[in-house]
């Protein structure tokens, strides 16, 4: 009987091996296959049909051989072969024996394989289970995964990058050498008690802020330009004043008192927002640095 690989169709003899009813896994030699083999997957070789050859006619000397009778010897005992005889008996055809040698090399793989499988710990199997699923036995599906993964964890750098440099502060130098800004303008900084006082001198329209700058942080921090709106009743923007800190360093756990003074500010403003900016505009008026019981 023959059985035959479902994926290269590569035919293999097994010769007076049976299969059971629930069945048995092969596996192939030539392409690594391993599927279960069923009774009814076996099939016979196609026969071949003999060639028929007339008989020449017999010669006159052959008819008289079979016209003479051939003694009869002692018919118990049987005539032992000879050596050569039995070296043709035992010895199977060429293309047939390679088959056997073939499945038996294959069933023996086959059992090693399965214990070795059997005998793998719970997360080795997960994992294999994991590479069957996603297909990760072939190469191309390997390097699309891969190709995956790097986006996915550049991705993850990127939208982690203000978390990551507060717990490694070396990465800013990464993040600043391919351009990518990692840390809050003014992080660490508040403003605080802040001020406004309008006041009209030289009949010019003025509107005077002060207030204090503090390092909230355990380290000396650097004090970027400061960006001032006026804004409307309804929050809307009507004014926008950059002014230079009036320090440039403020030590950890301090505070450092400010005051701007904005001329001809807009008579609609009712509130004034500031933040800190890296902008670096043309116009940019220093701040006062006074005194903290001045304020």
């Amino acid at each position: 009987m023959l059985i035959r690989c479902p994926k290269c169709n590569v035919s293999y003899d097994i010769g007076t091996a049976t299969i059971p009813e629930e069945g048995r896994k092969m596996r192939c030699s030539q392409c690594g296959e391993i599927w279960l083999c069923l009774p009814q997957d076996l099939f016979e070789a196609p026969k071949e049909e003999p060639i028929q050859v007339e008989d020449p006619e017999p010669s006159a000397a052959e008819e008289k051989q079979e016209d003479v009778a051939i003694p009869e010897e002692n018919t118990d005992e049987k005539p032992e072969p000879t050596e050569e005889k039995k070296e043709e008996k035992e010895e199977l055809p060429a293309g047939k024996k390679e088959m056997q040698e073939i499945f038996a090399r294959l069933e023996t793989q086959t059992e090693n394989l399965f214990q070795y499988e059997k005998n793998l710990p719970a997360h080795i199997k997960l994992w294999h289970q994991i590479k069957q699923i996603l297909g990760l036995q072939r190469r191309r599906n390997r390097q699309i995964l891969s190709g995956i993964s790097v986006i996915l964890v550049l991705l993850l750098l990127f939208y982690l990058r203000y978390d990551i440099v507060r717990l490694a502060p070396f990465m800013e130098k990464v993040y600043a050498a391919v351009g990518i800004e990692s840390v809050i303008v003014g992080e660490g900084l508040e403003f605080q008690n802040i001020t406004r006082n309008e006041y009209e001198e030289d009949y010019i329209n003025k509107m005077e802020i002060r207030g204090f700058i503090t390092n909230i942080t355990d380290k000396t921090l650097n004090i970027p330009n400061m960006r001032i709106e006026l804004l409307d009743k309804n929050a809307q923007p009507l004014q926008v004043i950059y002014q230079e800190p009036p320090v440039r360093r403020i030590i950890a756990g301090s505070k450092v008192a400010f005051q701007v003074i904005v001329t001809k500010p807009s008579t609609f403003s009712k509130f004034v927002y500031m933040t800190f900016t890296r902008e670096q505009p043309k116009e940019t008026l220093k701040a006062v640095n006074i005194r903290p019981d001045d304020v």
